[in-house]
């Protein structure tokens, strides 16, 4: 267990607010959250969320995503967006947030999370806390050099800010937390971390349940290293309990259906260049067998014309053997 941590430092270089702005940035950030709670914004009305910072206290660096990172936020981005369709869910989304003392916000990127009682809406630039407030689940892809800020300052933030759970998923195998297993998570209270439970699956894994999606993660495949310096590659998968069935892979999916369609292209022009093939030599064949019956009966005529001339020849000859 980890107290909720406060230790946020502004960026070098930040500029100073002005008093009078910052009273007023004050005084509107109040304005707004009071009036979220009444009337929450509609997902089909234009955005009424207000222009930030450029350079806010808390900004989380992001770095370059290796494909193991990449490959598990992109299937569970797109799992939970099948699984949730009203709800908002966000891959790499700046998530903006008030802290206490400070007229700026601070901004954090969660690697996916799922708010379900906020409308989904395509054109969301980013998630302010403030107005919205926290998103229900987060998941952070942990790697050598984001380890260390996940399970430190980012789930203290989460747990401050009053994120309900947090999973976490070790894509390169190697047991960077010493948790000795490559997924695990948190139920968050204000003063509390509750292990998220796991439980034996029937492929032999074992998964991690979250109460709030109503789903089990689980690590479906391990990569060993290809070459001496990579690491393994694993890859989670989403499973529903009541059905016992994995969420797909709709990017595979489309993938597959995609290739599918093309070696169906491919077969379909392959065919069509074989009709057009046995067409031509259908129709040489005939052609062949046109002139050979032409050459036929030229040649029958000519032996009718001989027949015909010998006739007329062997009549001359008796008439003159005839004659007196």
């Amino acid at each position: 267990m980890s107290e909720a941590r406060s230790d946020f430092r502004p960026r070098p270089g930040s500029p100073a607010v002005p008093p009078r702005r910052a009273q007023a940035a004050a005084r509107s950030g109040r304005a707004r959250r009071a009036s979220s709670a009444i009337d929450p914004p509609d997902a089909g009305m234009p955005s009424d969320e207000p222009t930030y910072p450029l350079d806010p206290p808390l900004v989380d660096v992001r770095i370059p995503v290796k494909e193991p990172h990449a490959a598990a936020t992109a299937y569970s981005r797109n799992a939970l967006m099948h699984r949730f369709p009203s709800a908002q869910v966000g891959d790499d989304l700046h998530m903006l947030f008030s802290e206490p003392g400070r007229e700026l916000q601070s901004r954090l990127s969660p690697d996916v999370f799922v708010a379900l009682g906020v409308p989904r809406r395509g054109t969301r630039a980013d998630y302010d806390a403030d107005l919205l407030g926290p998103p229900d689940f987060v998941l952070e892809v942990v790697s050598r050099s984001t380890w260390k800020h996940d399970l430190g300052r980012k789930l203290d933030c989460y747990q401050r800010l009053g994120v309900r759970e947090c999973l976490l998923f070790d894509a390169t195998g190697e047991d960077l937390a010493g948790m000795g297993k490559a997924l695990w998570g948190f139920a968050l209270t204000p003063k509390r971390r509750e292990p998220l439970r796991e439980e034996a699956l029937p492929n032999g894994e074992r998964g991690v349940r979250s109460e709030v999606l109503g789903l089990v993660a689980y690590v479906a495949e391990r990569t060993p290293p290809a070459a001496p310096g990579e690491i393994w590659a694993l890859t989670m998968r989403w499973r529903d309990p009541a059905t016992g069935a994995d969420i797909p892979d709709y990017d595979q999916a489309r993938d597959d259906a995609q290739a599918a369609r093309a070696d169906a292209q491919a077969a379909q022009a392959e065919a069509q260049a074989a009709r057009v093939w046995a067409d031509a030599q259908a129709r040489a064949e005939r052609n062949r067998a046109d002139a050979a019956q032409r050459e036929t009966q030229t040649e029958r005529a000519r032996v009718e014309t001989a027949r015909r001339r010998i006739a007329e020849l062997e009549e001359q000859l008796r008439r003159l053997r005839d004659r007196p």
